[in-house]
């Protein structure tokens, strides 16, 4: 190997150590940025003390009094689109209140028990931050 030959490897080897590093960064970087871009939405306690107080009052469903159901789902979404903030956790919601008004009219749906859980699932997931947990106790009878 010539003398002029050994700066140059040098030269490159510490360009590509620097690449190395830059480049690890910044895969770390957008590693970090991908996870918490797909973490769910956190709502606020009252947010969730409201998806409870809409889950109770679900259970409270005269069944078959299509009047009083039909009441019940425009008051509760009312409640619900002008006061819960988090709109993923509003969205959840909105379909346990669907699910629950179509079952306690006797009619069918086209949501399953199984995509229920699920979307409980999902609405207790936007709840951790607040450390609160929905009871969903429809699902579970």
């Amino acid at each position: 190997m010539s003398v002029s030959a050994r700066p140059r490897r040098r030269l490159a080897i510490v360009i590509g150590s620097v690449a190395l590093v830059v480049l690890t960064g910044v895969g770390i970087a957008g590693g970090h940025w991908w996870h918490e871009r797909n973490l769910p939405s956190q709502a606020s306690k009252a947010d969730c003390a409201l998806a409870q107080q809409i889950i109770d009052g679900a259970q409270k469903l005269p069944a078959g009094d299509k009047r009083a159901i039909d009441e019940w789902e425009k008051d509760t979404a009312t409640l619900r689109r002008t006061q819960m903030k988090d709109g993923y956790l509003g969205y959840n919601i909105a379909q346990y209140e669907g699910w629950v008004t179509t079952k306690a009219k006797g009619e069918t749906g086209e949501l399953t028990k199984k995509d229920m859980l699920h979307i409980a699932d999902q609405a207790n997931s936007h709840c951790a931050d607040a450390k609160v947990t929905l009871a969903f106790p429809s699902l579970n009878s």
